[in-house]
């Protein structure tokens, strides 16, 4: 019985440490490691934070994507904007008319926009934004724009109280395609309350699946095609608008 204890107790550790290098692995290494904003990255490749940073500036970005096929990974480290106040006009993390950007794993917080991939050229496609925390960001927390983009699995908290515009949008996108898979839309306000939205699609073939949205004027709302299944919401005066309901929301 003893061997057999010892046996499993072994077999426990091992497990123990397996999970921790799997963990430790989970963190991007082999990257271009930002130290310091703004920053424009103009070269395609792997981008990291290995330490917090911040900044006061009120116009502008942070960090301002200018090429393509870029990966940024935070490694749970937070961009933050609050010094320059509920007036900044400041993108945390931008990128016009690029193709191929991720930005995953950290906070962005404080800005006028958390993060903003514009299309005004018809060329964006392909981005991906995951796993990031958006708080306290005066206009938007994501914006992404152009085809066939993913937004997964990101926490969106505190948005708006801008001093530039009443409007105030946790997730926003536009375009052909996207996804918006399994976000946390939390505490979406502003001053008219009409004007408080928690997901809002300019959009075609959209499809909205498994998001939960707290506290907003509206929940989800389509301006465009798309449809939305599986998504719940509280705290809203209006939970859906627009597009197609496919079942089971609430």
């Amino acid at each position: 019985m003893r061997t057999a204890w010892y046996l499993i107790v072994v077999l426990v550790l091992g497990l123990a440490l397996t999970l921790s290098t799997v963990s430790t692995r989970a963190e991007t290494t082999n990257c271009v490691p930002i130290t310091v904003v703004p920053v424009a990255i103009t070269v395609q490749g792997i981008y990291c934070f290995t330490q917090h940073l911040g900044t006061g500036i009120t116009t502008g970005a942070a960090i301002e994507i200018q090429t393509n096929n870029v990966i940024l990974d935070l490694n749970g480290f937070k961009l933050g904007g609050l010094a320059a106040g509920p007036g900044t006009q400041a993108i945390g993390i931008s990128a016009d008319n690029r193709q191929n950007i991720t930005i995953k794993n950290g906070t962005v917080r404080g800005f006028y926009e958390g993060i903003r991939l514009n299309d005004s050229s018809g060329a964006s496609l392909g981005h991906v934004v995951e796993n990031i925390r958006a708080d306290q960001n005066t206009h938007a927390g994501i914006e992404v724009n152009g085809r066939g983009n993913l937004i997964r699995n990101n926490q969106v908290v505190a948005t708006g109280g801008s001093t530039f515009t009443l409007q105030a949008l946790g997730i926003l996108v536009s375009g052909t395609g996207t996804r918006v898979l399994n976000n946390d839309v939390i505490d979406t306000y502003s001053s008219d309350p009409s004007q408080a939205e928690g997901i809002y699609l300019i959009a075609s073939n959209a499809l909205v699946v498994n998001n939960r949205i707290t506290n907003a004027s509206v929940g989800i709302h389509f301006v465009g095609s798309g449809k939305y299944r599986d998504n719940l919401t509280t705290g809203v005066s209006t939970p859906f608008m627009g597009g197609t309901n496919a079942s089971n929301n609430n």
